[in-house]
């Protein structure tokens, strides 16, 4: 008498296996997608508070630069965005918000006095988080 399985309970457990899988890897990739996200706005509103210490200590101006103003005393350094579609990174694009927003990644600053937008930071895209809000409104 042989021991052992046949072709039949190899196949079965195989498939209940890739099912199993089937289900719960897109769960998996979502949850990670979606931490990435929460991620991505903590450290807006990080860099938002930074702008606002500043914004206190400078008698209400906003700054000028790419942000590089903030570090270090403000911030020990210019977080990351970490955006579906693009590489994470801490890039900051600055200007008139015409400028700023150039839907590269990263993060768009308004740093022209003369827009009404003055001192307006949020993540550099044009697309939707996972709850269909834009990420240029956040």
């Amino acid at each position: 008498m042989k021991k052992g399985f046949t072709l039949v309970e190899v196949t079965v457990t195989v498939l209940v296996f890739a099912v199993l899988l089937g289900l719960t890897v897109p769960k998996f990739i979502t949850l990670v997608h979606k931490a990435r996200e929460g991620s991505t706005k903590h450290q807006l509103v990080r860099l938002r508070s930074a702008i606002a210490a500043y914004y206190g200590e400078n008698q209400g101006m906003y700054p000028t630069d790419d942000l590089s103003s903030l570090v270090p005393r403000y911030i020990e350094a210019i977080p990351q965005a970490d955006v579906p579609g693009f590489e994470p990174t801490n890039k900051v694009s600055s200007g008139s918000y015409e400028q700023a927003f150039d839907k590269t990644g990263g993060w768009a600053y308004v740093s022209d006095a003369s827009d009404p937008r003055f001192g307006d930071v949020f993540v550099n895209t044009d697309k939707e988080d996972s709850y269909g809000k834009a990420w240029n409104t956040h």
